[in-house]
């Protein structure tokens, strides 16, 4: 609220009073009459305080000469009474009598003045109703807090079963406070005849608005039973969102249970990990159609209690090998004594030999170059280590992704820390990160390196098509490569074989994009997703106006491009809360699937994800980006994916991790206990 608003503020248009007319001479002093000794004439210009003072001082000298004459000592003169002590006097103890008597008629009046009722509520009778979403959780504002509405109260008399008044020791009426029903106007989806809701040409759903009556007496707790609380939509089905983005919602009473999501329709599933935080980061399918999957682990006990006596540190990485059913064929523990390993990308060869790639601290043993080094380890197909390579400067550098070039050498991207060791030689500022893109021949050598970018800028991931060019997607926010738009803007980079800097497609709104996910088709084009919750309009810096402005937190987007970098197509994928795609590939038929996780229940993701929290998303669209399917897999906690991959036999394998153990985790997730465990699905086509 503004404090400026209860404040008495000055009429703008009114007129001073002017000021009094200013002088630079000096008052005169007053007239003097010439005398003898000069002095002041009589009672002229002389203040009245001083003539009394005279008076009496000559009426004390005559007394004083007269009592001198007549021998007799003169008595000490009484000192003037004032005449406002005298009416005081008089008036204290008036007011005193005053006030007994009026306490003691007071008492009196107690005593015997019947009691009654209070007719007005105090204002702890009062009820605040906590805003519930869909999930029957707490609607928060911008700060965090819960949004609540204080309903009006009344007074009624309590009645027993026979509906006679009820009444206390002293025959007075039991009374109860109550609140009143309230009368809200919503927005509601118009149905046809058998259930199903009215789209328009558009295909967004009609509306209309009807009116429903909220009961808070029937709240238990934090929830409003028999309510719930749903989003405010337009004409068009749009949700309502306020300046801060938060979404508008009203209480509407339920007729009907809830749609309840059924289970997920999976092949088989998997789940790694023990009593600490633990994901799959990445998995990559094999020629012959077998999985390698890394899980990033921090526990040495439930299913990952065969490493509790590895001589590795946490968080280390186990690289599995799973077969087309899920049967884990083997696995490995890739960490050391003295620090971290953290894998998180694996791209298998054509011989099924394959790469993983990372960071850590003190990998393999090994004294590091800084805090944290990128790295890459080859294995061969058993998950034999054959050589590692580190990367990196004095500071933190990391490695995100990895793709193979046409001859099967390694390419990776990630960030530095600073502009030394590895990073030497790219006129870079010290102490300040930029993105970094380095190629390793099938040895662990070196074969070319960049550094782009500045502060804050880092690759996420990469792909090379069969022109051998190179594109790398990742999150910008120094303005080196680009001016930004936003906080964080999104770019896909573009390097020739030999590593040299080509172009670049900018990404960006006046909010944050994190485009995070990146692959080749077959046409030599790309496709990248990520998400965005910048809503533009009339912006030419942004291309996240018209159709593609978010409408409700952050968006997921689908977006292609030739091989100049042209875009072929941009598509949101939304509902009314936080949706997010981080990886993707193409089918066969240049289609495409991707994965990400969403807790929104409306547009693309109506009747998908409403099991609660976020839960896992798989989407498939067209070649020409319009979505054809998705499906959710998760339970009533939080689940997210992080990669995903074809099977050769028909289907997908999505990688990620959950904090559920009910829903599509029932009978994988045992060891979850309020952190999570790496979760594996395999979905059908």
């Amino acid at each position: 609220m503004d404090e400026n608003k209860n404040k008495k503020q000055a009429n703008p248009g009114a007129k001073k009073p002017a000021p009094p007319p200013m002088t630079n001479k000096k008052a005169a002093p007053p007239p003097m009459v010439k005398g003898k000794d000069s002095a002041p004439a009589k009672n002229e210009n002389v203040p009245k305080a001083v003539l009394i003072a005279r008076e009496e001082m000559a009426a004390k000298q005559a007394e004083q000469k007269k009592a001198a004459a007549s021998g007799v000592a003169p008595q000490k003169a009484k000192k003037p009474v004032n005449p406002t002590v005298k009416k005081l006097a008089v008036i204290i103890p008036v007011i005193i009598v005053m006030i007994v008597g009026a306490v003691l008629g007071a008492m009196a009046l107690k005593k015997h003045k019947p009691k009654v009722k209070p007719e007005t509520v105090s204002t702890t009778d009062t009820r605040i109703v906590v805003v519930t979403d869909h999930e029957g959780l707490a609607v928060t504002d911008a700060e965090g807090l819960a949004v609540t509405i204080e309903p009006e109260t009344q007074i009624v008399k309590e009645t027993d079963a026979a509906g006679k008044a009820v009444t206390d020791a002293n025959g007075e009426p039991v009374t109860k406070v109550v609140f009143k029903e309230v009368k809200v106007t919503i927005p509601m989806p118009v149905t046809d005849k058998n259930g199903e809701e009215v789209t328009d040409k558009n295909g967004d759903v009609v509306t209309t608005i009807v009116e429903v009556m909220q009961d808070p007496n029937e709240q238990t707790g934090n929830v409003v039973l028999g309510t719930m609380a749903v989003p405010i939509t337009d004409g068009k089905g749009n949700t309502a969102v306020d300046n801060q983005g938060n979404v508008f919602t009203t209480i509407v009473e339920l007729t009907s249970n809830p749609v309840i999501v059924p289970p997920a329709e999976i092949q088989w599933k998997a789940a790694q990990g023990g009593t600490q935080a633990d994901y799959f980061s990445a998995i990559d399918v094999c020629k012959n159609g077998d999985y390698i999957a890394l899980n990033v682990t921090n526990s040495k006990d439930g299913n990952m209690a065969e490493f509790k006596d590895a001589a590795v540190q946490t968080p280390y990485t186990v690289i599995s090998k799973y077969s087309d059913d899920g049967n884990v064929k083997w696995r490995k523990a890739i960490g050391s004594k003295r620090g971290l390993t953290t894998l998180v990308d694996v791209v298998v060869c054509s011989d099924d030999s394959f790469y993983a790639i990372g960071y850590g601290k003190d990998i393999g043993g090994q004294k590091g170059l800084g805090y944290y080094d990128a790295v890459v380890y080859k294995f061969d197909k058993n998950g034999n280590e054959e050589w590692h390579k580190i990367f990196g400067t004095t500071n933190v550098d990391f490695f995100n992704a990895g793709a193979l070039d046409n001859d099967g050498n390694i390419v990776c991207v990630g960030s530095v820390g600073t502009n030394n060791k590895d990073a030497a030689g790219f006129n870079k500022p010290a102490n300040q990160s930029a993105a970094a893109i380095v190629k390793f021949d099938k040895g662990g050598n070196v074969v070319w390196k960049n550094i782009v970018g500045g502060n804050g800028d880092s690759f996420k991931d990469v792909t090379v098509n069969k022109q051998g060019n190179i594109f790398a997607v990742g999150n910008f926010t120094s303005g080196v490569v680009f001016p930004v738009v936003g906080m964080t803007d999104s770019g896909v980079c573009k390097f020739d074989s030999a590593g040299k800097y080509v172009d670049v497609a900018v990404i960006a709104g006046v909010g944050n994009e994190s485009f995070t996910g990146i692959n080749t088709c077959s046409d030599d084009g790309i496709v990248v997703v990520g998400k965005s919750n910048s809503s533009d309009k009339d912006n030419p810096k942004s291309i996240f106006t018209g159709e593609l402005a978010s409408r409700g937190g952050y968006d997921a987007y689908i977006m292609k491009f030739k091989d100049s970098l042209d875009v072929v197509f941009a598509k949101p994928f939304r509902g009314q809360y936080d949706d997010d795609l981080v990886a993707v590939v193409e089918k066969e038929d240049g289609s495409f699937v991707a994965t990400g996780c969403s807790n929104s229940s409306t547009r693309d993701l109506k009747g998908i994800t409403t099991r609660g929290g976020d839960d896992i998303v798989i989407a498939s669209f067209s070649e020409k980006g319009e979505l054809t399917w998705a499906r959710s897999f998760g339970g009533t906690k939080d689940e997210s994916a992080y990669d995903i991959c074809l099977s050769p036999k028909g289907g997908y394998v999505v990688a990620g991790r959950t904090l559920s153990k009910n829903i599509d985790m029932v009978g994988i997730a045992q060891y979850v206990n309020g952190k999570s465990v790496g979760v594996l699905a395999k979905f059908p086509e």
